[in-house]
C-alpha cells in the first residue's frame, strides 16, 4: 500500500469528533481529527486536538498532539460527529514538524489518555 492509500482507507478524517475510552478525573473528554500524514518512518500519523479536559490554570483544550495511527484506534470509542470546529493548530504543528525533521521529536504511540497524563504533569491516575 502506498502512503496516499494509507491515509485515504484511514477511517479517520479530518473534523470528526470521537469520544475517548474511560479516562478517569477527564469524563468530558474529546478528541477532534485535524490532519493525517503519512511519514516513512512513522506509517499514518493522526494529529489531533483535545477538548474537554481540565489541567493547570484552567485549560480545557489541547491544541496538537502526533499519534501513531494505531494508537489513536485504541484510544477512541465512539465517533460523535463526522465534522466539528478543530482548533487553530497551525503554530503547534509547525513547531511539531521543524522539530521531527531535525530528528528532535516523533509521534505517540501510547494511549491518548497516557499522552495526556505525560503532557500535562498529572499524575495517570491507577486502574479501577
Amino acid at each position: 500500500m502506498n502512503p496516499e492509500q494509507a491515509v485515504e482507507s484511514s477511517k479517520f478524517r479530518p473534523g470528526q469528533v470521537w469520544t475517548l475510552n474511560p479516562m478517569r478525573e477527564q469524563p468530558n473528554a474529546q478528541l477532534t481529527i485535524l490532519r493525517l500524514e503519512w511519514f516513512p518512518e512513522v506509517g499514518p500519523v493522526v494529529h489531533v486536538a483535545l477538548s474537554g479536559v481540565s489541567f493547570g490554570n484552567g485549560h480545557t483544550t489541547i491544541s496538537h498532539l502526533p499519534f501513531a495511527e494505531s494508537a489513536i484506534e485504541r484510544s477512541v470509542a465512539t465517533l460523535e460527529r463526522e465534522t466539528g470546529s478543530p482548533p487553530d493548530y497551525a503554530e503547534g504543528y509547525r513547531q511539531w514538524r521543524e522539530a521531527f525533521d531535525a530528528g528532535k521529536a516523533g509521534v505517540f504511540t501510547i494511549t491518548v489518555a497516557a499522552a495526556f497524563y505525560a503532557v500535562t504533569g498529572i499524575s495517570f491516575p491507577p486502574n479501577p
